[in-house]
């Protein structure tokens, strides 16, 4: 049952609690926006883990960032849960729904209006659960909330991520000890995954690299986190020709402003992949076991690559039969303007 304009109207400060990955973080930037849309009135803090404060630093709709404590440590979050409770909300809208731990947040807070994405687990922690719709993108997932507060919705909605002028800068000094000025383009790759099946060989990764050097002209960005170092010297090592590795080398917002530096993303299903898609760059996904009409590029900048069938070497789903010339030609047709339509899926056969 949607609330009445009444209990809503009453709304003067607001906790979102958001997601813990990158990509289902940004996944949520157009429910913000329509929640400040709706309630231009109240004060919209949002929590995320501190390492991705970054993704909502500059965000417009985003009045506070409330870092969200580790799972690990039990004093930070019992004091997270004072916090909450002496904070005075008057409504939590949590896309924790899974997460026993911020239910009981929730629900000890003593917070009039608790509203949350349903889970059998977690619903009778809250005051409204909104049913959670099968095979729908999950940024259409989240803007159900929104749209069962009472909040405009805009179509099509549209990733945000802004970055920051000390980002800018940082990059900027960055690649201009490398030798290049603030005016050069790049193409960028991203070798990285969370797991191995979601990984393209960077040895192919980086012969497109190459390929797309030769045809665009442009020199090459290697993304990548901490962990990611090793897959990003790899991929660079197949890469005659002009290259800079970033992996490790930036927080999230100065990967930000270097994405946003890229005429093209070549990536697997991993959080920079959406950090792209918010910046508006357009991006090639290669996807393995990933639903990539749940998770995919939400853009018409972008084309999908993805098998039917699971190689010689996997049980499931994967990217390994990939080719390089499958990759190569709908990256050159992507930089070259096209689609201009929802991201089409290409299986490779």
């Amino acid at each position: 049952m949607t609330p009445s304009s009444t209990t809503l109207d009453s709304i003067r400060k607001i906790l979102v609690l958001n997601r813990n990955h990158i990509g289902d973080c940004l996944l949520t930037t157009p429910t913000l926006r329509a929640l400040k849309r709706r309630f231009s009135h109240a004060h919209l803090s949002v929590s995320v883990p501190y390492a991705h404060r970054d993704l909502l630093a500059a965000n417009p709709y985003v009045d506070e960032i409330v870092p969200r404590p580790k799972m690990s440590r039990w004093l930070a979050k019992f004091q997270f849960a004072l916090d909450v409770k002496d904070a005075g909300y008057d409504a939590i809208i949590s896309f924790q729904e899974k997460s026993i731990f911020y239910a009981l947040v929730s629900w000890h807070s003593n917070v009039p209006y608790t509203v949350s994405l349903r889970d059998g687990r977690t619903q009778s922690f809250y005051t409204e659960t909104v049913p959670i719709e099968p095979d729908v993108h999950e940024v259409y997932k989240n803007l159900n909330v929104a749209r069962h507060l009472g909040c405009p919705i805009e179509e099509p909605p549209v990733m945000e991520l802004q970055t920051t002028p000390l980002a800018r800068a940082d990059i900027n000094d960055l690649l201009s000890r490398e030798g290049y000025d603030d005016d050069s383009r790049f193409i960028g790759i991203n070798p990285g995954g969370t797991r191995s099946p979601k990984r393209w060989p960077v040895e192919r990764l980086g012969q497109v690299a190459v390929k797309l050097q030769r045809e665009t002209g442009l020199p090459i960005l290697v993304f990548g986190g901490p962990t990611d170092r090793d897959l990003a010297e790899e991929a660079a090592s197949h890469i005659p020709g002009e290259k800079v590795i970033l992996a490790g080398r930036t927080s999230l917002g100065q990967a930000a402003a270097a994405l946003e530096r890229c005429r093209l993303f070549l990536t697997g299903d991993t959080g920079p992949m959406h950090m792209a898609v918010a910046l508006a760059v357009p991006v090639v996904a290669l996807f393995g076991p990933t639903n990539p009409v749940k998770f995919g590029p939400f853009s018409s900048q972008s084309v999908i690559l993805r098998q039917d069938r699971p190689c010689a070497q996997c049980r499931d789903l994967c990217l390994h039969d990939i080719t390089i010339d499958e990759c190569l030609e709908v990256a050159l047709r992507l930089y070259q303007g096209y689609p201009d339509r929802p991201a089409p899926i290409v299986v490779s056969h």
